[in-house]
């Protein structure tokens, strides 16, 4: 194959990137939001009160979201190449801080550590797989996407296994090291297409008042904030409202997992659909189903309404996960997509932080889960509403501005 080749779009260089950028999602979330899995190893190792294994949590997604939207912005005109090395060597360091240190603030440290260097190779990944599909992109993106799914899925046991058999150090030893490895790895295949950069413009203040004052933009960022505000929920509070509508304890600890399973083949199906009817249809069609589940969950009866409530929750995560940015960069970002990406992303971090804190207030207020979920069902379907729109192509007469 020649050089012209392999820089071609739907080439081999893009699947390559697409088994890099799986398996790299696969270690990211398996090692950040697997935490429940490992955290009384890390209490009892550290001495950590459970406010602190908290925070410790609470730090490291903060810095995920935050500090990879960030990067997003900064890197737009950078090559990849170097940025995402530092980003295996940040993992590097991260495994080198848990050895030697002994403290709460280490413990900090390293994690911080780990959520700003996983964020960014997250926004990366998401960023850079659709600059290198054209006919194929729905179908790379729900591949790729499949990581965040399998994550959850395979790497609890891997990190029960390790347990048993060591100590957290060493066990973060293997899964963070495995981390640093592949994204070194992948540093040296990880760049844009050729002539990309070319076409940008500059990513700046001006740049970015010209996207905070399209009400097309502001419409679609605020909608990807407000579609996500299900999952939230559901991250935090999932056992809690499942335990309220009767369901055991034990039961409604699988669902998570269940909806992280159902996403698995909802991502590759969705990539799919997207190819033949349209990433934003299928994506609001999505969309749509997890909000339909979220107003429908406080009239749970049965353990059988839960697990097809579930289920349609895994369909509305393996839609979305896979097609947003493909379907942001395509509408306002294709020069400038790590940008683009980086700042819809922080608009997903106002909403983890926020929709727990609403929820909880809402559950005080009405003195049960009935109106909190409810309202979030109705937020996550005017979001559905308002990213379709936003994102709508220019010439499309129904869109509006």
């Amino acid at each position: 194959m020649n050089r012209t080749d392999d820089d071609a779009l739907d080439s081999l260089t893009g699947w390559l990137i697409v088994a890099l950028g799986l398996t790299i999602l696969v270690l990211d979330w398996g090692l950040i939001f697997t935490f429940t899995v490992y955290s009384d190893a890390l209490a009892s190792a550290f001495g950590l009160s459970g406010l602190q294994v908290s925070s410790v949590f609470s730090i490291t997604t903060a810095t995920f979201y935050v500090a990879g939207g960030l990067i997003g912005v900064l890197i737009a005109r950078v090559p990849l190449r170097p940025v995402v090395a530092v980003a295996g060597v940040g993992f590097g360091v991260a495994v080198a801080l848990l050895q030697v240190s002994g403290s709460y603030a280490g413990l900090v440290a390293a994690f911080a550590l780990v959520g700003m260097a996983g964020g960014s190779m997250f926004v990366i990944v998401v960023s850079l797989v659709p600059q290198w599909f054209d006919q194929y992109e729905g179908r790379a993106m729900g591949i790729t996407m499949i990581g965040n799914g399998l994550g959850i899925l395979v790497l609890p046991p891997l990190w029960i296994w390790l347990l048993e058999r060591t100590g957290i150090r060493d066990a973060f030893a293997v899964v963070a090291g495995a981390m640093a490895l592949v994204i070194l790895g992948a540093s040296l295949v990880y760049r844009r297409p050729p002539g990309s950069r070319s076409t940008s413009s500059p990513v700046d203040v001006s740049w970015l008042r010209a996207n905070l004052t399209d009400p097309r933009f502001v419409g679609a960022l605020a909608g990807f904030s407000f579609l996500w505000s299900w999952y939230f929920v559901l991250s935090v509070d999932a056992v809690g409202v499942l335990t309220a509508n009767g369901i055991s304890r034990s039961v409604a600890a699988t669902a998570f997992g269940i909806i992280g399973g159902v996403s698995v083949a909802g991502r590759v199906a969705s990539g799919e659909f997207g190819d033949r009817i349209g990433m934003r249809v299928t994506l609001t069609g999505g969309v749509a189903l997890a909000a339909l589940a979220m107003v429908a969950l406080p009239w749970m009866s049965s353990r059988l309404m839960m697990y097809a409530l579930l289920v349609l929750f895994g369909i509305g995560l393996g839609t979305v996960a896979p097609l947003f940015s493909p379907i942001i960069i395509g509408r306002f970002g294709p020069a400038n997509a790590t940008a683009i990406v980086g700042l819809f992303i922080l608009g997903q971090a106002a909403t983890s932080f926020t929709t727990p804190v609403a929820l909880n207030v809402l559950y005080d207020l009405s003195g049960g889960y009935t109106v909190p979920l409810l309202a979030v069902g109705g937020l996550t379907l005017l979001g559905g509403g308002l990213f379709y729109r936003g994102t709508a192509p220019t010439d499309d007469p129904t869109a509006g501005s």
